[in-house]
């Protein structure tokens, strides 16, 4: 019994001192820590407690990987972070109930979605299509055609929208324009027998450039 006693007293001073040994690098958690530790630093899974309170992944020190940050005034976010940071998917909880979710990135939320849009799919002879926001106060897509490495006058395209929504399509010489776009968008473009699809998340003039290329004898 008392080699028991002793035995447990023993793992008691030696997990007490490992506790103390353990450091977290985050000002407001750095008071106690109870959990993995490599080098001498928060490293795995473990439960940092200061003026606020962390309970997930640790890297070097820092909250990273998942998990849950709680702060004094009873804010919570739970889910993704990066050397200290909110970074990825979360969820963001105010004392009132009112409930934030999308992505942060570098500990700023920037929406609902981690990116502004989405390549899906595209047939075998687009060779490269880009997709970029030249405006934010006008709600259009402006779709660009080069076929074998030259602009298509007066492109003709049709459009099959899966969500989402546009008032009118304008045929120009140089592009064709979906106007007033109800956002998220997510549509199949095509033209003769190629086609891109892609889903756009944020409101904006968007240019979206097609390059499609024909190889003799294949096409």
């Amino acid at each position: 019994m008392i080699k028991y006693k002793l035995f447990a007293l023993l793992f008691l001073v030696i997990n007490t001192i490992h506790a103390q040994e353990c450091t977290v690098l985050l000002k407001n958690i750095d008071k106690t820590y109870e959990g993995d530790c490599k080098k001498g630093k928060a490293d795995g899974q473990g439960l940092a407690k200061g003026i606020d309170t962390y309970k997930g992944e640790f890297r070097k020190g820092l909250p990273d990987g998942v998990g849950t940050y709680t702060w004094q005034d009873g804010k919570v976010y739970e889910g993704e972070f990066s050397k200290g940071l909110k970074e990825g998917k979360g969820k963001l909880t105010f004392k009132k109930d009112s409930i934030v979710t999308g992505f942060w990135k570098k500990d700023v939320y920037v929406g609902l979605f981690d990116k502004p849009y989405k390549k899906i799919s595209k047939s075998q002879n687009v060779s490269a299509y880009a997709i970029n926001k030249v405006q934010d106060d006008i709600n259009n897509l402006r779709f660009y055609i080069k076929v074998n490495q030259e602009p298509d006058k007066y492109p003709r395209l049709n459009f099959v929208v899966e969500s989402g929504s546009y008032q009118t399509q304008i045929d120009s010489n140089d592009f064709v324009e979906l106007t007033n776009v109800t956002y998220p968008i997510k549509l199949k473009a095509n033209y003769n027998q190629d086609f891109i699809e892609i889903e756009i998340y944020q409101p904006g003039l968007w240019e979206i450039k097609t390059d499609i290329t024909y190889i003799k004898g294949l096409n």
